[in-house]
């Protein structure tokens, strides 16, 4: 089993979370107001991966790389 000081981050179910903070502990995530609270249960990870659609620069063999 899980201690409630070690419930802290993404990966943990909402029933831990709630546990956790009623022991007292902090989740790693706040509220509005600055208050510890659980993880959304819709993030799964963190820091979420970026967004790019920016596509590489081709490299020229042909160059030097600086």
């Amino acid at each position: 089993m899980t201690r409630l000081r070690d419930i802290y981050g993404p990966g943990h179910t909402h029933l831990d979370y709630q546990r956790a903070l009623a022991a007292g502990h902090e989740t790693g995530w706040w509220d509005e107001h600055g208050v510890t609270a659980p993880w959304p249960e819709d993030l799964h990870e963190w820091p979420p991966a970026p967004v790019t659609t920016d596509q590489p620069d081709p490299i020229e063999t042909d160059q030097p790389p600086f």
